[in-house]
């Protein structure tokens, strides 16, 4: 039995004791939903089934139970209709996107070297859509990427030249962890914590939806601003934050499909208990929001005197924060984890794996 298979079955019929992680963030600003979310709602399943037309692998009921345009509607809830559309068709691509080299679904899950070509095409119809610098692709667009065609074309009419090269600077980073970790999965690897972290933090895809908090501001946000020096502390720690909510929230729909990639497994030792796991990361969890904190402190604070871009740094700063409060809410309503039922009244989950 391979070790993936030994914490598979090791980790069967335990229960995962997850606390009140929303208590974590009672600091930061609110969660509230885009007030057009029912009109996302239908440009989502419009979406959806407009791929699926095309794309037989997607797993169409899957998708539209899914809710994406709640992620769009809570990490951007001050996005005017037209930019929020943008976002929402963003979003869409980024999940059937994954969808595509899955572990279950995808058509290209089990064959590495058509996933790398299947990325390298992905990057290259990315910069041609968001108008940077290159070459076009040749030959028609899937109709996955045709999504991503339709934001970038939306995106690049709005956004200036130093957004979109960091939009598409953090796909390039989003792109290269999801072969490290697909490699890692057909190989069987079972990572370290720190192996596991290092590619985690870029499939996790914090810096993909951070880097457009700017464009959902509809706010003109100077270079020198999104060049400080705490920019890359306030998305890593997002990204860490946005890891260590996910992976133990859909740790039991992961490992029924034969998956033990995620931050839980690779914490565990034959001396830790799942409670003792989970310990740790509510430690790691409680570092982030602070080590957050402190870096939007002293990155607010490089703007004090300058009444504007002071607001435009405390705005940035609470975008930021709802990625990954949004995350966490996203998570615990849609239907495609079903945790609503389990939450009990203190706002902690008993998950049976």
């Amino acid at each position: 039995m391979s070790s993936q298979a030994a914490i598979i079955a090791a980790l069967k019929g335990q229960t995962l004791r997850i606390p009140n992680l929303t208590a974590l963030f009672q600091s930061w600003p609110p969660q509230t939903l885009n007030e057009h979310y029912q009109e996302s709602v239908t440009l989502t399943t419009n979406t959806i089934l407009e791929i699926a037309a095309i794309a037989p692998h997607l797993q169409i009921e899957r998708r539209l139970r899914d809710d994406i345009a709640l992620a769009a509607c809570l990490w951007y809830p001050l996005a005017p209709k037209l930019r929020l559309e943008a976002l929402v068709l963003y979003v869409v691509w980024v999940v059937c996107w994954d969808d595509t080299i899955d572990t279950v679904e995808g058509d290209l899950g089990s064959d590495f070297a058509r996933a790398e070509q299947w990325r390298e095409r992905t990057l290259a119809i990315a910069k041609d859509a968001l108008n940077l610098p290159g070459t076009s692709p040749d030959g028609e667009v899937d109709a996955i990427n045709a999504v991503l065609v339709d934001f970038g074309r939306r995106y690049a009419e709005e956004a200036p030249l130093h957004e979109r090269q960091r939009m598409y600077d953090e796909l390039v980073i989003y792109i290269g962890a999801c072969s490290t970790e697909q490699k890692m999965r057909l190989s069987e690897t079972v990572p370290s914590f720190d192996e596991y972290m290092a590619f985690r933090e870029g499939t996790i895809g914090g810096g993909l939806f951070c880097a457009l908090i700017p464009y959902a501001m509809s706010r003109d946000v100077p270079p020198e601003m999104l060049s400080s020096s705490q920019i890359p502390v306030l998305r890593r720690q997002i990204n860490v934050l946005m890891s260590f909510i996910n992976d133990p929230l859909s740790l039991k729909k992961e490992l029924n499909a034969d998956c033990v990639l995620n931050v839980v497994c690779s914490l565990l030792t034959p001396e830790t208990t799942l409670d003792d796991v989970m310990a740790q990361m509510l430690q790691k969890l409680e570092n982030a929001v602070r080590q957050f904190d402190e870096a939007a402190g002293e990155f607010i604070s490089q703007f004090v005197h300058d009444d504007n871009l002071h607001s435009l740094a405390r705005e940035l700063v609470d975008g930021y924060r709802r990625i990954a409060t949004g995350l966490l809410e996203f998570t615990l309503k849609s239907p495609r984890y079903n945790l609503a039922r389990l939450l009990r009244e203190d706002g902690s989950l008993e998950i049976v794996l």
